[in-house]
């Protein structure tokens, strides 16, 4: 059994190491000894051999191996030989010592042997006894020799010159790789060993993706390859020389690595198109390290401007990608949000609402539109931006309902506006005073003030204030009242079942306004309060109703005697309406006397009442003849706005309004039916300089307040009033005129609606101590100019009995005189008087505005040589009977004037100057104390004692410069006069 072992090891022994083997020493010994080596064989032809670091192996006899390296020490001791098996090339490798015993052995290896030293460890031993007979011979070349003396043996090298150039001829090429995809890839040429003679090299290489070799002769030290493809590099270098007439070749085969780079790409997080304050997360595709053309370096950015955004990655072999393709981020600029400017729901005549809205884009050249996507309740898309306003847009027909509307424009980002509520038409209907579900109003609170609702009265009802409506309606047999002071605005149709019973009465100084030109239903009866007024006294009426049958004169005053009811014929005069037979024509004027049976001397108030259909929309009145007055009556049942009168007719109509006061109580001059006429001074005037009053007067018949103020800018319903044609037209009224409130009878006062423009004024009186009495008016306004202004000079009425008082310019006598703007101090305005009455007279200031208020106002006295302050005092003269144009001046700068005298009336003081020497006289009491101020209040001369009528005072230390003199009497009466020093 064991005899049978031994032969199958025998037999994989030998069958192992046929093919050669790898055999490494053991220790210290010999070649030859089987101890010396792992496994206890000797190495043989086709074995590799390792001499093991810290092993010492000596050479005593020949030996044979395929390849032998050195890693400890190879000791050659005498002449020896290593052969290797045909076909084999003997490599040695000395990474330790190759050393010889004695200084007589040589080493022979066998033709075509590569000897590597790999220094600085590997070396061939060249100390110690080295003579030229030891010698390392490969094939019969001697190839080298130990230095020593005796050198000339021809051996090609030393062995010092070996271990310093590494042995023989080896291939060592290199390359920068591995390298990045796109870059230079260089092989080099290397070598290590002695170069004999003849040295040449070649290349061989196969880029990636080829099938063959491309050679590269003529011994290249570089091969370079720009924009190298990612892949393997083959590259083998071939190195041929001769040692001793012996070709010798070594080649080696390397690889080269070109790495492919990285392909950037960008991802997006959504919309790369935002609006501002938005943003987008740019993501790259994954790598060791990014570069983003922002200069951030993280995978993902995140982006809240426009830009251009790009990466460059870099992968873990260090290889940087192409610039990736470039992501645009737009982010558009946010629109200005709107506004609703208005929203008007559905209302009572029409079923559909519209939203006005404002502050749209304006559009450009470049970007014509703008577009509107409406959602909600109904979807619909518009598009504008032209027009002569392209940021307004109006949106009809819009059902009830909630809508939103989108704003687009250009590249800017769009905007909302939500929750616009169209709201359905309204009822509000009044069911009657009381508490619960069934009573008041059925929208549970009052009417709205915008006029959004219809009301609907299905109970009587008396108004506490002002109501507004869409529509309004007074069911049958129901009783309205509107109450004295308030209105009802009703934008579209009033329906009064009047026929049924249906009853809507506005009362004294209410009013009914209605915005659009629509018909009215059924009967109101409409109360109006004259003035007091006497037996004798005429009132000015129009009619704010239509009826039929007609509404006749008589119905409004049924008790007035039967020849005292007229209109005005513009060329032929006063018409008599006998008992009153005749319709009240809209827009047009009518005087009736007061009632029959009423007093002489009291008066008493007439309560008018009106009965028909309201008048509404516009009224056309035909004027008759150009330069004439026609007697014209407010149409509607409300005030209208006299400057809106004024200015709408200023093509066809002066501007100046006279209004019948009745102030004076009548005379007898004519016989006949018209036995009373009525003074002229009994028109209050208005235009749009100002008004003036006809004087609170003193006198028996004038004891009734009302008839004292001014109009106030506003004609009342059922007022009439004269106005001057310019053409044979028509006057016309509109409902744009109308105003709310403001519907007091007869010029009682009101805070009026005027335009807030610049104006200065003063109202100068004329009067007596009997009650005669005129004023007129100075205006300093826009619009106005120093000539003849339609609308803002007003002639004088020249058929008073008694005074008349007035301004002139270019030969026209005004009550009212309006002047340019800017209002000059160094104006002077010509003032004239007329008077049937011989005696004293009084001047004085009424009231003024502006800068009149606080200004000095003077009047210049031609007839009496004198200039008086109208601020310190009234100014009383005498007259004589007679007409009078050229006494008076009114100033605004005190000016010497004659002999520098200036007077108070009152106290018949009087002060002159003359050469710096200013008298002083009393022509009643003696003078007690004179005392001199400056205009700061600074006493400049004082002297007491004085018990004269008289005193002169020179050598006053003043420039010139206005002083106040205060004189005192003996009688304790002092006075103050300001004069010009």
């Amino acid at each position: 059994m064991d005899k049978k072992l031994l032969i199958i090891f025998s037999m994989l022994f030998c069958f192992g190491f046929a093919n050669g083997a790898t055999i490494t020493s053991t220790g210290t010994g010999n070649w030859s000894s089987a101890s010396s080596w792992v496994g206890n064989v000797v190495p043989g032809p086709d074995d590799d051999v390792i001499i093991a670091s810290g092993s010492t192996i000596t050479i005593n006899s020949n030996v044979s191996a395929k390849s032998i390296t050195i890693n400890g020490t190879l000791l050659v001791s005498g002449d020896r030989t290593v052969t290797t098996s045909a076909g084999n090339t003997l490599a040695i490798i000395i990474n330790g010592t190759l050393g010889f015993s004695s200084n007589q052995s040589d080493i022979r290896f066998p033709e075509g042997t590569t000897l590597f030293i790999n220094k600085p460890s590997g070396k061939i031993d060249e100390s110690g006894g080295c003579s030229n007979n030891v010698a390392l011979y490969i094939g019969s070349l001697k190839f080298a020799v130990c230095v020593g003396s005796g050198n000339g043996n021809n051996a090609t090298y030393t062995f010092e010159q070996l271990n310093e150039l590494g042995g023989t001829i080896q291939s060592n090429p290199t390359s920068d790789a591995p390298i990045c995809e796109g870059n230079t890839l260089n092989f080099t040429a290397a070598k290590i060993g002695v170069d004999g003679t003849g040295l040449k090299w070649d290349w061989s290489i196969k880029p990636p993706g080829t099938a063959s070799f491309e050679p590269y002769l003529n011994s290249q030290n570089v091969v370079s390859f720009a924009n190298a493809v990612a892949g393997i590099y083959e590259a083998n270098l071939t190195y041929t020389t001769t040692y001793g007439g012996v070709s010798y070749t070594s080649s080696k085969t390397i690889f080269a690595t070109v790495n492919a780079k990285p392909v950037a790409s960008i991802t997006a997080s959504g919309p790369t198109t935002f609006c501002d304050g938005g943003s987008v997360t740019l993501t790259s595709s994954a790598g060791s390290s990014y570069a983003w053309s922002n200069g951030q370096t993280t995978q993902s950015i995140v982006v809240t401007s426009s830009d251009d955004y790009s990466v460059i990655v870099k992968n873990a072999l260090g290889c940087e990608s192409l610039e990736s393709a470039p992501i645009t981020v737009t982010m558009r600029p946010i629109l200005a949000v709107p506004s609703v400017f208005s929203n008007i729901g559905a209302t009572c005549v029409s079923s559909t609402g519209t939203v006005v809205l404002r502050n749209l884009p304006t559009t450009t050249t470049a970007i014509p539109n703008w577009v509107i996507h409406q959602t909600g309740t109904v979807l619909q898309t518009y598009t504008g931006g032209g027009g002569a306003d392209p940021t307004t847009y109006t949106i009809s027909n819009l059902i009830p309902g909630t809508y939103n509307f989108s704003i687009e424009f250009g590249d800017y980002c769009p905007v909302s506006i939500n929750g616009v509520v169209v709201k359905t038409a309204e009822t509000n209907i009044w069911r009657g005073p009381g508490s619960g579900p069934t009573f008041g109003w059925s929208k549970g609170s009052d009417p709205s003030s915008d006029g959004t609702e219809s009301i609907e009265f299905a109970a009587d009802y008396q108004s506490t204030g002002d109501l507004a409506s869409c529509s309004c309606k007074v069911n049958a047999g129901k009783l309205v009242t509107i109450n004295a002071g308030h209105t009802l605005y009703v934008e579209n149709q009033l329906v009064v079942e009047s026929a049924a019973g249906a009853k809507l009465t506005f009362e004294n100084n209410a009013s009914l306004v209605q915005l659009n030109n629509v018909a009215n239903t059924g009967n109101i009866i409409y109360k109006r309060n004259t003035t007091p007024v006497r037996r004798y006294d005429f009132t000015c009426w129009s009619s704010p109703v239509t009826r039929t049958p007609a509404f006749m004169l008589k119905d409004l005053s049924p008790d007035t005697l039967g020849d005292k009811y007229y209109k005005y014929n513009p060329t032929t005069g006063w018409i008599i309406i006998y008992n009153g037979a005749a319709e009240m024509v809209k827009g047009v004027g009518y005087i009736i006397r007061a009632p029959q049976y009423w007093d002489i001397y009291q008066p008493l108030v007439y309560s008018g009442s009106f009965t028909g259909v309201p008048n509404n929309g516009p009224v056309t009145v035909p004027l008759i003849a150009a330069e004439r007055s026609s007697l014209l009556g407010n149409p509607y049942p409300s005030a209208i706005y006299a400057d809106y009168f004024i200015r709408d007719n200023q093509n066809n109509v002066y501007g100046t309004l006279y209004f019948w006061t009745h102030n004076t109580p009548p005379a007898k001059v004519l016989p006949g039916d018209k036995t009373y006429q009525y003074t002229t001074d009994d028109y209050a005037i208005y235009n749009l300089t100002g008004s003036v009053d006809v004087g609170h007067l003193s006198s028996a018949g004038a004891t009734t307040s009302p008839n004292q103020d001014p109009p106030s800018g506003y004609i009342a319903a059922g007022q009439s009033f004269f106005a001057k044609s310019k053409t044979n037209l028509s006057a016309v009224f509109t409902n744009s005129m109308r105003v709310r409130g403001s519907n007091a009878q007869f010029f009682k006062s009101v805070a009026t609606q005027k335009e807030n423009t610049e104006s200065h004024k003063v109202w100068l009186n004329l009067s007596n101590a009997e009650g005669a009495f005129k004023q007129l008016l100075v205006g300093y306004l826009e619009g106005a100019t120093n000539s003849w202004d339609d609308n803002y000079d007003g002639l004088t009425i020249n058929g008073n009995k008694y005074v008349d008082f007035y301004s002139i310019n270019t030969d026209q006598k005004l009550i009212v005189q309006g002047r340019a703007l800017p209002f000059e101090e160094t104006d002077i305005v010509p003032l004239g008087y007329k008077s049937t009455i011989a005696g004293e007279f009084v001047i004085s200031i009424d009231h003024a505005s502006g800068d009149l208020d606080t200004h000095p106002i003077y009047l210049e006295d031609k007839a009496n040589n004198m200039l008086h302050d109208l601020r310190s005092s009234d100014y009383k003269f005498t007259t004589t009977i007679g007409t009078f144009n050229d006494r008076f001046v009114l100033r605004y700068v005190g000016e010497t004037l004659g002999n520098e005298e200036f007077q108070d009336s009152e106290q018949a003081v009087l002060v002159s100057t003359k050469d710096k020497v200013i008298k002083v006289t009393s022509t009643k009491e003696i003078i007690n104390v004179i005392t001199i101020f400056d205009l700061t209040g600074k006493v400049i001369y004082s002297k007491d004692k004085i018990d004269s009528t008289e005193l002169q005072i020179a050598n006053i230390q003043s420039g010139s410069q206005v002083l106040l003199i205060k004189v005192s009497l003996e009688n304790d009466v002092a006075s103050t006069i300001k004069i010009v020093f």
